[in-house]
């Protein structure tokens, strides 16, 4: 595996733990109004000066790179965690129902960061590779214990949670995401 990405700049702890508050923050608006995000929002919200946060994240692009890092980074963890905290089928469907609400984020913050994504040496296009390779390890562990079929990959798994995420996005409300997960999930079982 890829070595995980890890922030660069060592931090005293109270600017360490404003770069936090500002990124939690951040996924939290994001998450509620997608890339359309007032910075002066994320700064009250995360009881910091809008100056706080412009010396972090110089601009609206920078934080939402960083929010995006910062989720890809989580979702790797969490994959990690989940393999030996569930059942092999559970936690895949576990990282797998994570993965859908990460691509919603991803794509309400606009193609700067789906470019930096699929741009080769960025840390978001490394931590994805990472977050990638941990979602295979939990697709082989459910594939060694007979329970997912041993065709299946990790990036058509994911390119299927994309696809119900973008068949979705416009939709007025979220009702068809569960049955269209269920259905991935009925065809990849052994």
């Amino acid at each position: 595996m890829n070595e995980t990405v890890v922030r660069k700049v060592p931090r005293r702890a109270d600017a360490q733990h404003n770069y936090e508050v500002i990124l939690v923050a951040t996924r939290a608006a994001v998450a509620e109004h997608g890339g359309d995000i007032v910075l002066e929002d994320i700064a009250r919200n995360a009881g910091v000066g809008i100056g706080t946060l412009y010396r972090h994240f110089p601009t609206r692009l920078e934080l939402l790179e960083a929010a995006y890092l910062d989720e890809a980074l989580e979702l790797r963890k969490r994959a990690d965690d989940l393999t030996t905290a569930l059942a092999p089928l559970d936690a895949l469907i576990a990282w797998l129902r994570l993965q859908m609400v990460f691509g919603a984020h991803g794509r309400s913050m606009g193609a700067a960061i789906m470019n930096a994504k699929h741009t080769e040496g960025t840390e978001i296009q490394i931590a994805c590779v990472n977050m990638r390779e941990a979602g295979a390890v939990l697709l082989r562990r459910a594939q060694d214990a007979g329970e997912v079929r041993s065709d299946v990959e990790i990036v058509d798994l994911l390119r299927l949670m994309h696809g119900i995420v973008i068949a979705n996005e416009q939709a007025p409300d979220q009702s068809r995401v569960t049955p269209m997960f269920d259905v991935v999930i009925a065809g990849i079982r052994t």
